[in-house]
């Protein structure tokens, strides 16, 4: 695994801070461990359909097209992110424990806005403060050293929640709500713990020039007007994907119910899937400093359509959870390289607004994916669905691999320099 000791997060950060930001987005990933498996169960446990369980989780990822924006400018205008975050953070805990008194969609509406809109920010701003932290030319690989921590904190808690399922609270086999429902008793305390740690974290303000004539990174990159025009096909693009994969990814724990997994089955196969990860994002960001962003992304782009229509045929869980490992190559890649890629093309000033906006596409994409999803795997079966969001992922590859440019800095030198 890759040490923090960075040139340029060593030169940023006292020791207290880099373990501080490595412990938040540990906790920030870790989250999902019991959300992403677990929040579909508990929906099918409650009585929703897949129709209306497509539609609660649309209409949570919906609002954060409203609210991720506003909080993007508030935390650029302010120019401070921590006060934000433990706001977030203790939103969101106390939306998922709430869970545990939900009786019908509407009460999921709510709680499911509120939590969604937590976590989003709380990546998006992690990203912000890691972009601030390592400068243009170290992004991918500063930013994926910080993020691997994430994904191992993923595997921890998705392994302990199947477990307290599996092994404390209920028979192997057993996924009632009853049984469910201590995933959301104890599983919120991880956002407990985001809100004490975003009290030591480091949140660098911008270093403004005492000329008009002074470089540094607060006036380096491009114009705001060209970040736009670089960003809008790849927003594009990175909507598809997220909309494809997971807009399927939704239902694939009701997919693996359907074939007879286990709640540790269950938990297993999204742990494995990130195993494969971490593996592939300790080395993809600095792969991506040195060859540049676009052949990186590229391998994700088009990967991803395929290991949809790998699920099709599965026969059991085993089936999907070899095919679940091709994780390692789609969120190894894109939940590292992104966030550089548009910390590539923002300017200091920009960048919170910037990374909103990523934060958007994936919360539309997010929003309109599981109600389509659900409707096709409601009348056409989940195979249908596999098959249709594989095709949506294959366009998004096409319009990235035509339209979106190379943003690596160190790569636009290159280019430029004379002996390029």
């Amino acid at each position: 695994m890759h040490s923090l000791d960075t040139p340029t997060a060593a030169e940023a950060m006292a020791p207290r801070h880099r373990v501080a930001l490595a412990g938040c987005m540990f906790l920030i990933t870790a989250s999902f461990g019991f959300l992403q498996p677990f929040v579909p169960l508990f929906w099918e446990a409650s009585g929703l359909t897949r129709a209306e369980i497509g539609l609660v989780g649309g209409f949570g990822s919906g609002v954060a097209l409203l609210v991720q924006p506003f909080l993007g400018k508030l935390s650029d205008r302010l120019d401070a992110r921590r006060p934000v975050m433990m706001l977030a953070a203790i939103a969101s805990g106390l939306a998922y424990f709430a869970y545990q008194w939900a009786v019908n969609p509407w009460m999921f509406f709510v709680l499911t806005a509120i939590g969604v809109n937590g976590t989003l920010y709380l990546n998006a701003a992690g990203c912000v403060i890691i972009g601030r932290i390592a400068g243009p030319r170290s992004g991918g690989a500063v930013y994926a050293a910080y993020r691997v921590w994430g994904s191992v904190g993923y595997i921890v808690v998705a392994l302990l929640s199947g477990w307290l399922i599996s092994g404390v609270y209920a028979s192997a086999g057993d996924m009632s709500r009853s049984a469910l429902v201590p995933v959301f008793r104890w599983g919120p305390a991880i956002f407990g713990a985001i809100a004490l740690l975003c009290t030591v974290i480091p949140d660098r303000r911008v270093q403004k020039p005492h000329n008009a004539h002074a470089g540094g990174e607060a006036s380096s990159g491009p114009s705001v007007g060209a970040s736009r025009r670089v960003l809008r096909p790849f927003l594009i693009s990175f909507f598809l994907y997220q909309f494809a994969l997971y807009g399927a990814s939704a239902y694939l724990s009701l997919f693996m119910k359907s074939l007879g997994a286990t709640p540790m089955w269950i938990t297993g196969t999204f742990a494995a899937g990130v195993v494969c990860e971490v593996l592939v994002m300790m080395r993809i960001g600095r792969i991506s400093d040195r060859i540049g962003r676009k052949p990186v992304l590229a391998v994700a782009f088009v990967l991803m359509p395929l290991r949809l229509l790998c699920y099709i045929p599965a026969t059991g869980p085993l089936w999907v959870l070899m095919v679940q490992l091709l994780h390692g190559l789609n969120f190894g890649i894109m939940g590292a390289v992104a966030v550089a890629y548009v910390n590539d093309v923002a300017n200091d000033r920009d960048r919170g607004a910037a990374q909103a906006s990523l934060a958007s596409a994936g919360g539309l994409a997010v929003a309109i994916g599981p109600a389509v999803c659900g409707l096709i795997a409601q009348r056409h079966g989940i195979g249908a669905m596999f098959g249709t969001m594989a095709l949506v992922g294959a366009a998004g590859a096409v319009l990235f691999l035509a339209r979106v440019p190379e943003s690596n800095p160190v790569d636009r030198l290159r280019r430029l320099s004379p002996r390029g």
